[in-house]
C-alpha cells in the first residue's frame, strides 16, 4: 500500500535540498570551529543545533505546500499503520545495536543509565537524529523515485558522509580524529539499517529515534573498537538491513 506521500505525487528539489543543507551545516561548523566552547557555551549549543537540524529545516521548507495542503505533517513523521511483524524487527534492531556495543564494550568500565538517558533525550532534541528528517524522510524517498533502493540509500550515505566534513576539524566533535574511510564505511552500514527501518515503517520519527539512539550509544558506551567481532556483528547487521531493503523492493514492484 502506497502512503499519502506517493499518493500525492510530490515533486521533489534534491539539488536545493542539499545546496540547503550544506549552506546552513558548513556555516555553522564554521563558526563553531572559531568559538570557545567554555566561554560561549549557549551560543555553540545553539549553532550545533542549528548544523544538525538544518536538514530537517530544508525538508519542511520543501514540503511546505504538501503540508498544508494535503496535511502531510502527521504522516511525514509517524509513517502509515504496518503489520507489527514490521514493527517488531525494528525493535530488533534497536535492541541488537546495543548489545553490540554493550557486549564490547571496555571491561571494567561502567554505563550509567541516568547519563544514557539524558544523553538520549539530549541527541533526540538538540542532535543528530534531528537529521532523518532531511536524509530518510526527503532525500531517500526523492532518490529511490528514480533509483533501486540499494543504491539511492548509499548515495544517501555518500552525501551524508560529505555533509560531517567539516566536524573532523573541530576539536572534541565526535569525528575529530576518526579516520575519514572508516566513517564512512560505518555511514553506509547505519544507512542500510535506517533505510530498513523506514520501509518498514515509513516513520521518519523511527529514524529519528533510532540516529539518536545509535549516536547516545557510541557516547556512552565505550565500546573495544579493536575487539574483531564488533566488527563483524555490527556488519551482519548492515547485511540483515541490506536483505530487509531488498526484500521490501520486491513487495513493492
Amino acid at each position: 500500500m502506497k502512503n499519502n506521500q506517493e499518493n500525492c505525487q510530490i515533486i521533489y528539489r534534491p539539488i536545493l535540498f542539499i545546496i540547503g543543507t550544506f549552506i546552513i551545516s558548513w556555516i555553522c561548523a564554521r563558526l563553531m570551529a572559531r568559538i570557545n566552547y567554555s566561554s560561549h557555551v549557549a551560543l555553540f549549543t545553539f549553532l550545533d543545533f542549528m548544523e544538525n537540524a538544518s536538514p530537517l529545516f530544508c525538508a519542511l521548507v520543501l514540503f511546505r505546500e504538501y503540508f498544508v495542503r494535503k496535511e502531510l505533517l502527521f504522516n511525514f513523521f509517524l509513517g502509515t499503520p504496518n503489520k507489527a511483524s514490521h514493527y517488531a524487527i525494528v525493535f530488533a534492531l534497536f535492541v541488537a545495536q546495543f548489545f553490540n556495543f554493550y557486549l564490547f564494550k571496555i571491561e571494567g568500565v561502567e554505563l550509567s543509565v541516568q547519563v544514557f538517558m539524558i544523553t538520549f533525550v539530549g541527541q533526540f532534541m538538540l542532535g543528530g537524529g534531528l537529521e532523518e528528517g532531511g536524509w530518510r524522510g526527503y532525500l531517500l524517498p526523492c532518490l529511490y523515485k528514480k533509483y533501486n533502493i540499494l543504491f539511492a540509500s548509499v548515495l544517501v550515505s555518500i552525501v551524508w558522509v560529505f555533509w560531517h566534513l567539516p566536524y573532523f576539524f573541530i576539536s572534541g566533535s565526535m569525528q575529530a580524529g576518526e579516520s575519514f574511510l572508516s566513517y564512512a564505511l560505518i555511514g553506509i552500514i547505519t544507512g542500510f539499517i535506517l533505510t530498513a527501518i523506514y520501509l518498514l515503517t515509513k516513520s521518519v520519527l523511527l529514524c529519528m529515534l533510532f540516529h539518536s539512539w545509535q549516536n547516545t550509544i557510541v557516547m556512552t558506551v565505550q565500546v573495544d573498537m579493536s575487539n574483531i567481532w564488533f566488527m563483524i556483528l555490527f556488519i551482519l547487521l548492515g547485511v540483515i538491513s541490506f536483505l530487509i531493503c531488498i526484500v521490501s523492493q520486491k513487495q513493492r514492484a
